[in-house]
């Protein structure tokens, strides 16, 4: 095309408009077509967009051109060296709440400088005049080996991270940006280094006692914490008490003397660019942040100690009933997000399974005996000889083919407890045909047994089988609120589908209970009835007080069903002759929604006070499968009822509610991941 486009300066008003221009250039692609320039890729012209990422985008924000030139052998004094130390624990807890290398254990300057700071490789003429209270040993012993520590840690926890457990740019960010971790330096090693700074400290350093303490405490909370990570990789738990309160008394006596604030002058204020980022290869754009203060960092770190100790009693627990109910259930239902760090997560999940062994020791067949013995109280093995016995199928047994469903589906389910929420929600999805599937080949089994004299256990085994999937189906529904994807319209339905749901999940437990007293089993199933009847009763309180909320027509909210419900209405399903159970029925919600509003004896807050004596009976209930933490599922059951209790301000009667105020209800996970509260104020 010959176009002449003249000269045009910046400011110039001499435009052309080039539209049609491109337009002819284009008009023999085909749709969806794409022409890319040498070296220039998909990836590098979906970078130049800001990717509505809060951690990573950054605008046009140019480098700071004022800061002072890095000198990494700029002597320091003792305090600015703790205070060093200090914010690289700041950096090393920001990584692990989801944010990148680049833009946190790399801002740390020093530690693209262990070449220069190598004191075998300083050369003599750039040694001056010796400063005894900022001595060169600071930067090239001390220092140096906190950093080298620094990036052990950060190595040892990639490599937990990098096992797959947890998702790379979901829940961590794994991009090293060619910068290494000191991955190729044995642990040994930078524990020596660590090892000769406190010896250098101890025999050399003219110094008060306060910075000389200071400095070494630091330096050994890093080697503990560098033992600790090591010890969760090679599995050895038994050690991790001990590391574990060495970690929380060096923080303790840390805190106590913080080092002050260095001044803008001071080479330790340097030493940190958090525009550094920018300057490392990179393939998303990344904008500065903010490291918190000190005091936030101390805490995350105690919480991540506190974290690993627990996970060391949980290792010693080979109920999968006790990982199930409370490490995963109650830890979702409370609220301590720092509790949730992708590292923690990760390791719980090696603990559980990891290289073909359940709690690495156990052979996969012990996820099967625990759910047969801990939910129906019949041993695997004499599962096995009955089936044997009353076995008169044209085939063999499906007996492997049940195996091999139960230990997926109860691994995986397990698993997902510790996956972030939006990816713990997608999995229960996926995994609710083949609970189905697995509960229709327990029929088809119960279908070609002899007849057998009471009490027959398979009918036990099925209705466990229909519990799991039920409880999997209530945990799709209200996690939909957890991650605030419904609609006010969604979340009428949603409570009345939840309230469904439960109803028949508790016609199940009824069928169970009567035959396994005296066990676990039983006094699970009878806190759990009395659980899931307050969780009943609150979503029909939900439901009848958002009636108003209804807007649109029965059509239009009836496809959003479908949309929302899509895992129900599958074409696999369709391939099994058992009916499903417990899948969203939008007729009978539309009956529900006419006959709860003619429904003069119906009290909303009648109810709610209803879910609270329950809630506070099981404050005091049985143990169950609590194992050692009690006093954590009664934090959650009572962090529900303070909910209850606010909710006491809810209507007497259907016919208050028609006129009742619905915008005093709020939505917070925050406060309670299901439920609705109303604010004091």
């Amino acid at each position: 095309m010959d176009f002449q486009f003249g000269q045009v300066f910046p400011g110039d008003n001499n435009f052309y408009d080039v539209t049609q221009m491109f337009a002819d250039a284009a008009a023999d692609m085909p749709s969806g077509g794409l022409v890319l320039a040498k070296d220039f890729t998909l990836q590098d012209a979906m970078a130049a967009f800001e990717i509505g990422e809060p951690r990573f985008d950054s605008g046009l924000a140019l480098m700071d051109q004022t800061r002072p030139v890095f000198d990494p052998l700029e002597p320091l004094l003792p305090e600015e060296v703790c205070w060093m130390i200090d914010r690289s624990f700041a950096c090393e807890m920001q990584w692990h709440t989801g944010y990148t290398l680049s833009q946190t254990i790399f801002s740390f300057l020093h530690v693209h400088a262990l070449r220069e700071t190598d004191p075998e490789l300083i050369p003599a003429d750039q040694i001056g005049e010796v400063d005894h209270t900022r001595p060169l040993e600071l930067v090239t012993i001390v220092l140096r080996a906190s950093v080298y520590g620094l990036l052990k840690s950060c190595d040892l926890s990639w490599r937990e991270l990098n096992k797959g457990n947890v998702y790379d740019t979901e829940d961590w960010q794994s991009e090293k940006c060619d910068v290494p971790l000191a991955e190729a330096i044995p642990v040994t090693y930078i524990q020596a280094e660590l090892e000769r700074a406190c010896t250098w400290l101890d025999g050399s350093f003219q110094a008060s006692s306060t910075w000389k303490d200071a400095l070494r405490d630091r330096l050994v909370l890093r080697k503990t914490l560098i033992e600790l990570l090591l010890a969760q990789l090679t599995k050895e738990y038994n050690r991790f008490p001990s590391l574990v309160n060495t970690a929380r008394q060096l923080v303790q006596k840390i805190r106590q003397t913080p080092p002050p604030e260095p001044g803008p002058d001071s080479p330790a204020s340097r030493a940190f660019d958090p525009q550094f980022a920018r300057v490392l290869v990179s393939f998303i754009p990344l904008h500065d942040i903010q490291l918190p203060d000190q005091d936030t960092v101390w805490n995350k770190l105690v919480v991540l100690l506190d974290s690993l100790d627990q996970l060391s009693t949980l290792a010693g627990v080979s109920d999968l009933s006790t990982w199930k109910v409370i490490m995963g259930h109650v830890q979702s239902w409370l609220s301590k997000p720092d509790r949730r760090l992708a590292y923690i997560r990760s390791a719980c999940q090696s603990t559980l399974f990891e290289d073909g062994l359940v709690f690495n020791k156990y052979t996969q067949k012990h996820v099967v005996d625990c759910f047969f013995m801990e939910n129906c109280e019949i041993s695997y093995d004499s599962f096995i000889d009955m089936v044997g016995r009353r076995w008169k199928g044209p085939q063999v047994s499906p007996l492997a083919h049940l195996e091999r469903s139960i230990i997926e589906l109860e691994l995986g389910y397990i698993k997902a407890l510790w996956y972030n929420p939006a990816r713990r929600r997608r999995y229960c999805m996926k995994s609710l045909f083949d609970w189905h599937a697995l509960y229709a080949l327990l029929l088809d089994i119960k279908n070609n047994f002899e007849p057998w004299p009471n009490p027959d256990p398979l009918p036990r085994v099925c209705t466990t089988v229909l519990v799991r999937r039920l409880s999997v189906i209530r945990e799709v529904i209200y996690s939909g609120t957890q991650l605030s994807l419904y609609s006010a319209e969604e979340r009428v339905f949603a409570y009345w589908y939840a309230s469904q749901v439960l109803d028949m999940q508790l016609s199940c437990m009824d069928e169970l209970i009567p035959g396994l007293q005296g066990s676990p089993a039983f006094d699970e199933y009878q806190f759990q009835s009395i659980f899931l009847t307050a969780l009943q009763a609150i979503s029909l309180v939900v439901f009848s007080v958002s009636l108003k909320n209804l807007g649109t027509s029965w059509q239009r909210m009836r496809l959003n069903c479908i949309r929302r419900y899509k895992w129900a209405f599958i074409d696999e399903y369709d391939d099994i002759e058992q009916l499903s159970i417990g899948h969203p029925n939008f007729l009978k919600f539309t009956a529900a929604c006419s006959a709860i509003q003619q429904d003069r004896d119906y009290s909303p807050v009648g109810q709610i006070r209803l879910a609270g004596v329950l809630l506070e009976e099981l404050v005091t209930s049985s143990e169950g499968w609590t194992g050692p933490w009690v006093e954590e599922r009664k934090q959650s059951i009572q962090r529900l009822r303070d909910v209850c209790q606010g909710l006491e301000k809810l209507p007497a009667s259907m016919s208050e509610a028609s006129v009742w105020d619905m915008s005093v209800l709020t939505w917070d996970p925050d406060v309670h991941p299901w439920f609705p509260y109303i604010p004091s104020h």
